[in-house]
């Protein structure tokens, strides 16, 4: 049996793209629906894959403030402090979102002007 490929790690990482590749389907399938013009969905998919893994890698690995959390339990009181952002998936899903939004924008609103524009 391969290691790698059934580490925990990996499986994460795949759950992780495959909600991407969700998102960005979505956002594809309801620009296609709202402009009635025909969109590349499956870049879009690609697109929010990265968002999403990129984004939730990109914070766990980012320094950011000190955040220290204390608890008691018990007698004993358990203090924990982390370096990193403490909620990489809100990242994750805002960059899963962010990234096929702005290429949607580009391809619709910048990229005619370009067209248009006789130099």
């Amino acid at each position: 049996m391969d290691t790698v490929a059934s580490s925990p790690d990996s499986m994460a990482y795949l759950l992780e793209g495959v909600v991407g590749i969700a998102i960005g389907a979505i956002i594809g399938l309801l620009v296609m629906m709202t402009t009635k013009k025909p969109t590349l969905i499956l870049l879009d998919a690609i697109l929010g894959a990265v968002g999403f893994v990129g984004g939730a890698v990109a914070t766990a690995r980012f320094p950011y403030k000190l955040n220290t959390v204390s608890r008691r339990v018990g007698d004993a009181i358990i203090s924990t402090t982390v370096r990193h952002y403490q909620h990489p998936y809100r990242a994750a899903l805002l960059a899963a979102v962010l990234l096929p939004l702005i290429y949607e924008l580009c391809r619709l609103k910048i990229f005619p002007f370009f067209r248009k524009a006789k130099l």
